[in-house]
């Protein structure tokens, strides 16, 4: 470039310099009017002609293209422009934004960025120059990756790139893989993730084609993998990521608890909680304060997953063989949720294959004629080979029941002795369609207000009000179990005792509570396909519960004498919340009850009792066996939580007076230093301090135009 330029950026032409302390002075902190980075001594630099104008710019800045063709960008748009990020189409302040390519956002001192006005794409300066790796296809299919328009080259190994990541499957160097032959390129490629196809048509987790492409940071929609860069990716308007671990992922099974397929990924990253159990690993880990055990360690990374809905199990929740044969024992091993009474509370459990000690509350393969369990992660081979039995003989004959029943959590007492029978003879009907042939304006009138239906507006504003009151003047914040802030902790007087007032307080809260939404279903259960079991028509992942309550019990013990006087649309809905709530029950730990579980149970059964203000037996059981334990739990969690909210206030307030009695020697220190220093000025306006200052200084002085240089040490 010339010694001037004129730069779009600015209406005066800049002139280079290669010192820019000759313009300002020495001491003066000069930023570059784009990046807003400091310029420093030793960098050249453009500045404004114009003495009175300043406008520095950075050399390589000042060189920077005002219009940029960048490879994540529409091209149909146009190339990308550097301007000031407010200015946009709509004209609103952009800056909130983040960059497109790093997903970081802008700091406030970042005023320009390569921006797109017609979908408002925003890069950073720094992310939009980067050459990203291109992927090129030939006649045959096969691509190429290139560099920095560099060519890869194969190599056994590159010491410069130990610390550096496979730009594909974002592990460490490992055998063969194409080094960039650009020096300070870091990137490479594993030879096996170099040989991915253009496209894939028929992948096992999607029904539309997957093109191979190089992207912004995007998660894969399969084991949920984030800033995944090279991605297969649906063009059909679906918006589905794979990464390149998972497009090719086979193992498929079912369960009985949920409608669509899960597929088995052996490395997932998902952090959420478990659909079974409702708990995530670092849940589990943070309550319980010990080591992990092997059952979580070894099998954190193993999820079962429904790609289309938001469905995930644990590996040690999801679907697994209902016995196994270990070659190593003469019996069947078969699969339980968990192994402990109450007499072997304190027993020591261990598992005979690995000898290592196991925890008694996840699930085991044990053997029913003789004292043989063993962990699941130790049998994993053996389950491996049951699953892919399962997939040949699906895609032979189409039927999963011909091998190993695989069984989820909580699914075990639904299918020990009664065979899920499915009926869909109901023209294929969801239960949404069912109920919207089958319940009438007065069935839907008392579903969405059971307790109080048919009640006049004073009854119904009384429960309401008594129920408010209870929670917020009564129980609250108590029972709400909200952490009380600081502030009304020093205003607490008196700490809950949990004794029977206080019990029986949180009964009537219960007995009170009114759900918000009424008996309403969840759209899961709507859209599912229903199975009619003995007139009860359900949907198809909970027919096997029913069926085997129903193979127990008759009706009027599940549900009450006036089911008799039910409508067929009632009938689903109450028979389909009664599975639900049993289901639950199955799978959920008194330890891990909550308040508001414990709210929809007692609403939910106390509406199909259909006796709110009466006395019922299973009521009195239900407090007896549930909620009273329940309560002790949460005297436990509220002394726990308390002590813990208490003490860490405490350390804040002792780091607190630490910090403050640092600042307060330093402070001494300092002025002692600084009195020394002015010691005969304050021994001076000592001597005055009872003088009025009229006495100092008279009006003559005062109106007198003639400066006196003051003089201070």
């Amino acid at each position: 470039m010339s010694n001037t330029i004129q730069h779009f950026s600015h209406s005066h032409p800049l002139k280079q310099y290669h010192d820019i302390r000759r313009k300002y002075r020495k001491e003066a902190k000069i930023n570059c009017g784009l990046c807003q980075l400091l310029v420093e001594d030793d960098q050249i630099c453009y500045d404004c002609y114009k003495w009175e104008c300043v406008y520095p710019l950075h050399k390589t800045c000042a060189e920077l293209p005002q219009y940029l063709n960048h490879g994540l960008h529409d091209s149909l748009h146009g190339p990308l422009m550097l301007q000031k990020r407010s200015s946009s189409n709509n004209g609103n302040n952009n800056n909130n934004t983040t960059c497109y390519y790093c997903e970081n956002p802008f700091q406030h001192n970042e005023v320009f960025a390569y921006v797109c006005n017609q979908c408002s794409l925003h890069m950073h300066m720094t992310c939009a120059l980067i050459t990203i790796p291109i992927l090129t296809c030939d006649k045959d299919n096969n691509v190429q990756y290139f560099c920095h328009q560099q060519l890869m080259m194969l190599v056994d190994h590159d010491n410069s790139k130990d610390q550096a990541q496979c730009f594909v499957c974002r592990s460490s160097w490992l055998g063969l893989a194409y080094s960039c032959t650009y020096e300070t390129c870091k990137n490479f490629l594993h030879s096996s993730c170099a040989k991915f196809p253009w496209k894939v048509d028929n992948s096992h987790s999607h029904h539309h084609s997957l093109a191979l492409q190089f992207s912004k940071p995007q998660s894969c929609d399969l084991c949920c993998k984030k800033h995944c860069r090279l991605i297969f990716k649906c063009h059909d308007g679906c918006n589905f990521n794979l990464c390149t671990e998972c497009v090719f992922v086979k193992t498929r099974v079912s369960c009985q608890s949920h409608v669509h397929s899960l597929y088995f990924v052996e490395k997932a990253f998902y952090k959420g909680n478990c659909s079974a159990c409702q708990k995530s690993y670092a849940d589990w880990s943070e309550h319980d304060h010990h080591l992990v055990p092997d059952e979580i360690s070894r099998t954190q990374f193993f999820l079962f997953r429904c790609i289309e809905c938001d469905y995930n199990l644990h590996f040690l929740c999801g679907p697994l063989p209902s016995t196994i044969k270990f070659k190593y024992h003469i019996h069947p091993l078969t699969l339980i949720d968990h192994q402990i009474t109450k007499d072997d509370y304190y027993d020591q459990f261990y598992c005979d294959i690995c000898e290592e000690e196991r925890s008694p509350y996840f699930r085991i393969y044990c053997c029913k004629d003789c004292d043989y369990s063993a962990h699941i992660h130790c049998l994993f081979s053996e389950i491996q080979n049951v699953y892919a039995c399962y997939q040949i003989m699906k895609e032979i004959k189409g039927d999963k029941k011909v091998v190993n029943k695989l069984i989820s959590f909580g699914e075990t007492r639904w299918t020990q002795l009664i065979d899920r029978t499915e009926d869909t003879s109901n023209d294929q009907q969801n239960l949404g369609e069912v109920l919207s042939n089958s319940l009438t304006d007065e069935d839907k009138e008392m579903l969405n207000d059971p307790f109080t239906f048919g009640s006049s507006s004073e009854d119904k504003t009384f429960v309401e009000r008594r129920y408010q009151f209870i929670k917020t003047e009564i129980n609250a914040p108590i029972l709400d179990h909200q952490l009380f802030s600081i502030e009304t902790i020093y205003n607490i007087n008196e700490f809950p005792s949990f004794n029977s007032v206080n019990f029986w307080n949180f009964y009537w809260e219960l007995r009170y509570y009114k759900h918000k939404s009424g008996m309403k279903l969840d759209d899961k259960y709507l859209g599912q396909k229903v199975v009619d079991i003995n007139g009860y028509k359900v949907p198809i992942t909970l027919a096997h519960i029913l069926n085997t309550l129903l193979h127990y019990y008759t009706e009027s013990d599940l549900f009450g004498a006036r089911v008799e006087n039910w409508t067929p649309g009632i009938k689903s809905v109450f028979a389909t919340i009664f599975c639900i709530v049993c289901d639950q029950m199955c799978r959920t730990k008194m330890k891990d009850i909550t308040k508001d579980v414990l709210q929809d149970w007692f609403f939910y059964l106390n509406a199909i009792a259909g006796k709110r203000y009466r006395n019922n037996i299973r009521l009195k059981k239900f407090i007896d066996k549930i909620i009273k334990r329940f309560f002790c739990f949460e005297a436990i969690r509220y002394e726990k939580d308390i002590k813990e909210k208490l003490m860490l206030r405490i350390v804040d307030l002792e780091d607190e007076l630490k910090k403050c009695k640092e600042k307060l020697h330093m402070f001494n220190t300092h002025m002692s230093w600084t009195f020394e220093k002015i010691k005969n000025p304050i021994n001076d306006a000592l001597r005055l301090e009872e003088k009025y200052v009229d006495e100092i200084i008279c009006f003559d002085e005062l109106l007198n135009s003639e400066f006196e240089a003051i003089h201070f040490p």
